[in-house]
């Protein structure tokens, strides 16, 4: 029997360490819902709905500009609330902010559907 071509492309994903991000993350574990961003000058306030999980480590929150192909993680550690602040940023720029939930199971939840904002 063939591998399917989805399937092997996942594992081609996974050799390269891209996987979690590339194709949605595990299934059986739900991703962060109604993710909002407020920028502000050098700053943005990135908030979502939480996770009803009992496997529920964390977030981590995900920014890229709007130049940008690849998202870059944002907290330098996880995030056990559903508020995170962005520091550093550009003024006068658009940035994505996707968030990915952490289960304490190994795995990891698909990125969320991007918010858009602009520094000011």
């Amino acid at each position: 029997m063939r591998p399917k071509p989805l399937y092997a492309l996942a594992v081609c994903l996974f050799i390269l360490g891209v996987a979690g991000i590339a194709i949605g993350g595990d299934q059986g574990h739900e991703e962060p819902t109604n993710v909002a961003a407020s920028c502000l000058v050098n700053s943005a306030t990135v908030s979502w709905s939480a996770v009803n999980d009992n496997h529920l480590s964390g977030y981590d929150v995900y920014r890229k500009t709007s130049s940008e192909t690849q998202y870059t993680r944002a907290n330098p550690s996880l995030v056990t609330g559903t508020v995170y602040v962005v520091t550093g940023l550009s003024s006068g720029t658009t940035y994505n902010f996707a968030v990915m939930a952490m289960f304490n199971d190994g795995h990891t939840s698909a990125l969320s559907t991007p918010s858009t904002c602009t520094t000011n």
